[in-house]
């Protein structure tokens, strides 16, 4: 079976994980050895490359969050303070 064609062009970004946890007072290495979540996945995440849904359902259940509040869509043609402007809200 080959892969399916990449149909969309946007991206996700995962800012607002890194802002959550440090908020709980949480590192990376935290999500690590507390959590269990390989260093592969920690590395995906830094790079707003794409992660399991069930890893965003692991993250949701352990930082006690919805998945709006650790990741956002970034259309395709967003300029830089478009994305500000997504990530926090404004």
């Amino acid at each position: 079976m080959s892969e399916r064609e990449k149909q969309y062009s946007g991206r996700i970004s995962y800012e607002k994980l890194w802002l959550v946890l440090q908020h709980k007072n949480l590192r990376k290495k935290d999500l690590r050895e507390q959590y269990n979540i390989s260093p592969t996945i920690i590395k995906r995440l830094t790079d707003n490359t794409n992660v399991s849904v069930d890893t965003i359902m692991y993250l949701c259940e352990i930082l006690n969050c919805q998945p709006g509040d650790i990741l956002n869509y970034i259309p395709p043609n967003a300029d830089n303070q478009q994305i500000v402007d997504i990530i926090y809200n404004r």
